[in-house]
């Protein structure tokens, strides 16, 4: 028996066929190519069924599996990738507006200031209006707020929802990708099985918090509506 190899290089270097040195060590197959002179007038023909030097792995499925498996992952990074760029965009964009708002509404409070000084004949008059309640308030009033100014909360709500939003979803894509290991064999289906399992329990740690949260807020009188001052 010959090497397979000797058939991939007669069908890289097909004038091999005819080069008689180089079939001197193969005497059973330079008498072959005596008798069927057709396989050297059309060696393609007969070397159709010799792959190459990777063909050997064409039909290993576990190459395939890990091919599949760099495959999806390439693909998720370009997702993670584009995720990260639109983010950045849209911080970079809400950035210029915010800042832009906050130029404009710092020009209005200054001209409010300015006509405001301008009513104020002599610096007695100024002094004394300093010295009242609205007077000390207009002194050290800072630049208006950017935002609308957050409604008062009497117990720690949007953190709690935050968490339990975060945990259903770690929750539902570790199931996905628990899911997703069962399509695949050996190496690709460990790896997803591990991801899985780690976003599953990140998510349910997400949920947990969430629930030691509402329960400590609840014990320590958080969740009680705050108290009216009526004037």
């Amino acid at each position: 028996m010959y090497p397979p190899a000797l058939g991939r290089v007669l069908k890289l270097d097909q004038s091999l066929l005819g080069n008689k040195d180089y079939l001197a060590p193969y005497p059973v197959l330079g008498t072959f190519l005596d008798q069927h002179p057709e396989v050297i007038r059309n060696p393609a023909y007969f070397l159709e069924n010799v792959h190459g030097y990777n063909s050997g792995y064409d039909n290993d499925p576990k190459r395939r599996q890990r091919e599949e498996m760099l495959g999806v992952l390439a693909g998720f990074a370009v997702f993670i990738a584009f995720l990260v760029f639109t983010g950045v965009v849209i911080w970079i964009i809400r950035l210029i507006v915010a800042h832009r708002r906050w130029n404009r509404l710092s020009k209005v409070q200054y001209e409010v200031h300015s006509k405001l000084l301008d009513r104020f004949t002599s610096n007695d008059d100024l002094l004394a209006y300093i010295q009242t309640p609205a007077g000390r308030r207009f002194l050290e009033s800072a630049p208006l707020p950017m935002q609308d100014a957050p409604r008062s909360m009497a117990a720690p709500f949007s953190r709690i929802l935050w968490s339990v939003q975060a945990g259903v979803v770690l929750a539902i894509t570790g199931v996905g990708l628990l899911w997703v290991s069962t399509r695949f064999l050996d190496e690709p289906a460990q790896f997803f099985m591990v991801i899985g399992i780690l976003t599953l329990a990140l998510g349910g740690g997400f949920i947990i918090s969430a629930a030691a949260a509402y329960v400590l807020s609840r014990r320590l009188g958080l969740l009680d509506p705050p108290a009216i001052n009526h004037a």
